[in-house]
């Protein structure tokens, strides 16, 4: 999480429009402060946030050469040992959903800012036993203790806002892509 963070979630935000489409995120930390302006923005939107990360298949995008294939990259998602500490698990307290695969480690503190910090969960809507439960010292969080005092809106991964079956359900959400059909990319034969 760094400061640019918030700068570049509404940037990005900005080119989906109405489109809402989860936000998957993974940190060791960062800058409180970025982290809470970034919850708002997703707090804002009412969008869902998972605990995993993503891999771009093929090509890194920052490096130089890395193009996105009709405009979208290809991406795995995996909540497999991931981390969410501190400033990331602030952001997830934004969501609309909040899913933290049990696999997934997830910590966190008051860092020091422990007003500020009550303040922004109880904005986010966040029952005070999660504020009880961290105290103001880093506190790495079981599932069972997230779903309690409501981090967490479930006990699901990330693949049920970004896995196949999303496209089954109805409606659709707006990261349901279907691959092109073979019948759609073969010319017509005279």
């Amino acid at each position: 999480m760094t400061p640019q963070t918030p700068q570049k979630l509404r940037q990005l935000l900005d080119t989906l429009g109405n489109r809402r489409l989860p936000v998957v995120i993974s940190s060791q930390g960062g800058s409180l402060f970025s982290a809470l302006a970034a919850g708002r923005l997703i707090h804002e939107r009412k969008l869902d946030v998972a605990v995993a990360r993503t891999t771009i298949v093929g090509c890194d995008p920052p490096e130089a050469g890395c193009l996105a294939d009709n405009g979208a990259y290809v991406g795995l998602i995996s909540d497999f040992g991931v981390e969410c500490d501190s400033a990331c698990a602030l952001m997830l307290a934004a969501g609309a959903k909040r899913l933290v695969d049990p696999k997934a480690r997830l910590s966190m503190s008051s860092r020091g800012q422990t007003q500020l910090v009550k303040a922004y969960l109880e904005e986010m809507e966040m029952d005070p036993a999660l504020f009880a439960a961290i105290g103001s010292v880093e506190r790495q969080l079981e599932p069972d203790m997230m779903l309690k005092v409501g981090l967490t809106t479930g006990p699901e991964s990330v693949e049920a806002l970004t896995g196949p079956a999303i496209c089954k359900t109805s409606p659709k959400p707006d990261n349901c892509l279907f691959p092109p059909t073979a019948k759609a990319e073969s010319p017509a034969k005279l």
